[in-house]
């Protein structure tokens, strides 16, 4: 699939979903942090939104990423990723969905593959938290001003609300990345209690 057929797609999957919500542009720009001259262009498939953008989007519509990027509509809550999953390019980074059943809309799990020659983004910042794993390659991550190296079997665990970016150190580089929405009210408990024998 080429670049203007998924920005195309994008776009018609974003107006549907926030027609389905019943908010105008003003209204979804204002819950996404996102100008709405720019949530224009990314409806009209004018403009590639990136990572942050579209968690940002996804969280505002209470949809997960998956649907926004027209996958995993219908179905159970269960949904079972593999390595053939389709591959969407966003400002220079290859993502593919690895979460998201329907009504998921409160963790994401994406494949992002970031090759060497990447023009830095500016920097990432939404809400929730992200946790990152090196698949392959080595991860510069930029972070609240300092620059992390991550190797193989590596991993980060951040507060998204700080100044971030990812970029490849030397060679391809592949990371697993988890967002997680920050809970409307907060919980001072573990989310497995070691008293619960089932986890």
């Amino acid at each position: 699939m080429d670049v203007d057929a998924v920005l195309t797609s994008i776009a018609e999957n974003l107006r549907t979903e926030r027609i389905r919500a019943g908010m105008t542009l003003e209204q979804l720009a204002l819950r996404s942090d996102l100008s709405v001259p720019h949530l224009s262009r990314l409806e009209t498939g004018a403009r590639q939104p990136s990572i942050a953008a579209l968690i940002g989007l996804s969280r505002a519509l209470g949809i997960s990423m998956a649907a926004v990027l027209g996958e995993g509509k219908g179905g159970t809550a269960l949904s079972i990723y593999s390595d053939h999953e389709p591959v969407h390019v966003t400002n220079g980074l290859q993502v593919s969905a690895s979460s998201g059943f329907p009504g998921s809309s409160t963790m994401e799990a994406l494949r992002i593959v970031i090759e060497t020659d990447r023009v830095p983004p500016p920097f990432a910042r939404h809400r929730g938290e992200e946790w990152i794993y090196v698949v392959r390659g080595h991860l510069r991550l930029e972070y609240d001003g300092e620059t992390h190296y991550l190797t193989v079997g590596s991993s980060a665990h951040l507060d998204a609300d700080r100044p971030h970016r990812l970029g490849a150190e030397g060679s391809t580089t592949e990371v697993m990345v988890v967002a997680v929405d920050s809970p409307s009210e907060p919980r001072n408990r573990p989310l497995f209690p070691s008293s619960d024998p089932g986890h």
